[in-house]
């Protein structure tokens, strides 16, 4: 049965771990609290949120004076409650005083306020300015007041603030029934306004 590891909390909560707001449970742990080397490692059902984020794996690794890094892998999901987000993917690094989660490893997207699923052979999420950059063999698919947008590409910058996509390497983008191909395609989801440039293709229907 999953536990709260009360004497690692009180720990922490010595050495200023609670500044940020995080908690954490798993099955099993270990700590060192050495200077420079301060680290609590969780394994067996490891979860962890700081405010809004929660993140469950297999293990997970908190480090660093202000314990600002989080390393977790082993069936990671990562879930924002506030932002409507969840990945999953194989491992996660994320930077708290950042506001950075990094994923080299393939993984799985889902914004639920943005109506958006994707998966990428890599992701970064730029938290503070709601960036989302998805790398490697891109397919996206959003859901838009024209219908659904379908698209792959070897790279995509979604800005959720902006709602904007950019695709670029082998962009191709199908939505409402019309074809698109470039080396860069930009979106004004908004607007409902795409822009082509490189080497372009398409077939749109009157």
């Amino acid at each position: 049965m999953k536990r709260t590891i009360t004497l690692l909390l009180a720990l922490l909560a010595c050495t200023g771990l609670w500044a940020d707001d995080i908690s954490f449970s798993a099955l099993s742990s270990s700590v060192s609290l050495q200077e420079g080397r301060r680290s609590v490692t969780l394994t067996g059902e490891a979860e962890v949120t700081v405010d809004s984020l929660t993140i469950s794996a297999d293990s997970i690794t908190i480090e660093g004076d202000d314990y600002d890094r989080i390393t977790c892998s082993g069936s990671v999901t990562a879930a924002d409650s506030q932002r409507g987000l969840s990945i999953r993917t194989g491992s996660v690094f994320y930077d708290r005083t950042a506001e950075r989660l990094l994923i080299s490893t393939w993984c799985e997207i889902s914004d639920s306020g943005n109506e958006l699923v994707a998966s990428a052979g890599a992701l970064t999420f730029d938290m503070a300015n709601e960036v989302l950059e998805l790398e490697m063999d891109v397919n996206l698919v959003k859901n838009t007041s024209s219908g659904i947008l379908s698209a792959t590409a070897q790279s995509v910058v979604f800005d959720r603030d902006a709602d904007t996509l950019v695709l670029s390497g082998g962009a191709q983008v199908n939505w409402n029934s019309d074809d698109y191909s470039a080396s860069v395609i930009t979106i004004d989801l908004d607007s409902e306004r795409i822009s082509l440039s490189g080497r372009i293709g398409g077939t749109v229907h009157g």
